[in-house]
């Protein structure tokens, strides 16, 4: 997987969880995140987590609900 391939996926999912991206490209987290990173730093990605996402509320939101982490591309 190269970083434009992963751009191409990111691109067409629009939001994507890190499990998801685990699955489809048969790769640990640990070694999506410097690629992902790389996103971040150009600006074109955003990471969410259920903390950022609700403000760490703990409210009955259903961001609150799982541990998941998620990525969006931004256009």
């Amino acid at each position: 997987m190269s970083l434009l391939e992963l751009k191409e996926y990111l691109q067409n999912r629009g939001i994507v969880s890190i499990n998801d991206l685990s699955v489809h490209y048969n790769a640990s987290p640990e070694t999506l995140e410097p690629m992902l990173e790389h996103w971040i730093r150009k600006g074109k990605l955003r990471k969410e987590t259920p903390d950022s996402s609700c403000g760490n509320k703990k409210s009955s939101c259903s961001c609150c609900t799982g541990n998941d982490v998620w990525y969006q591309w931004i256009q």
